[in-house]
């Protein structure tokens, strides 16, 4: 796959961009495999492209010294504290994700800061603007530089949350009828009302906090 990669890479008009974190975490699987670490190294020499892929892992110190000539952007993912706990199982912490950003962005890696999935429970504000506001506190001025943010509303699926059920039974249930609508195939989003209401807020608290930042999206 890799190959195909490079090769696609190098025979396009213009530099792209590759996501290769859709199907896993990849900062979790090389901790196993030591995959990353070996895509990595054998990208270095391109011509030409970006590999991308996002984690809620910190476990990056591996990867810190390879010789990634730029071609790497890591976006960690984030949520508050309250919400890694009853929903991100066995991902790490807040503080822990941080603090791989900054070890990250020293090693020269191009950082992005993924807000995701976004979950509106009843004191979602105050969650998300702590979040924000200590992102700001615990980052280095390095770090804030460039950092971009991509921001991803919650998409209820009934599949996923059965399995998820399964493997945590203390996991809590998502689904809320009177703030979502039908996506089809089992799939449920927040009404059209509340993302617009999320979307401003999450525009003005980065806009408070990372005025130089650029919000690529909020879906």
């Amino acid at each position: 796959m890799l190959d195909k990669i490079i090769k696609t890479s190098e025979k396009a008009e213009k530099e792209l961009t590759f996501e290769i974190g859709s199907n896993s975490d990849l900062i979790l699987e090389n901790s196993i495999t030591n995959n990353l670490e070996w895509t990595i190294e054998n990208f270095k020499n391109t011509k030409k492209g970006i590999l991308t892929f996002p984690t809620k892992f910190d476990m990056v110190d591996c990867i810190l010294p390879l010789n990634h000539q730029g071609k790497i952007i890591i976006r960690m993912s984030v949520n508050p504290e309250e919400i890694i706990n009853k929903v991100e199982f066995g991902t790490s912490r807040l503080k822990g994700r941080i603090n791989a950003i900054n070890k990250l962005k020293e090693a020269g890696y191009k950082i992005g800061i993924l807000i995701a999935p976004v979950i509106f429970v009843e004191n979602w504000r105050e969650l998300y603007h702590e979040l924000i506001r200590r992102l700001n506190m615990e980052l280095t001025e390095n770090a804030k530089k460039d950092v971009f943010f991509e921001i991803i509303f919650m998409t209820y699926s009934y599949v996923h949350t059965k399995i998820n059920e399964e493997a945590f039974p203390n996991s809590v249930n998502l689904y809320n009828k009177e703030i979502m609508t039908g996506r089809g195939r089992g799939k449920y989003w927040y009404k059209q009302s509340l993302r617009e209401e999320g979307s401003i807020f999450f525009r003005d608290q980065i806009k408070k906090y990372f005025p130089h930042n650029n919000i690529l999206y909020i879906v």
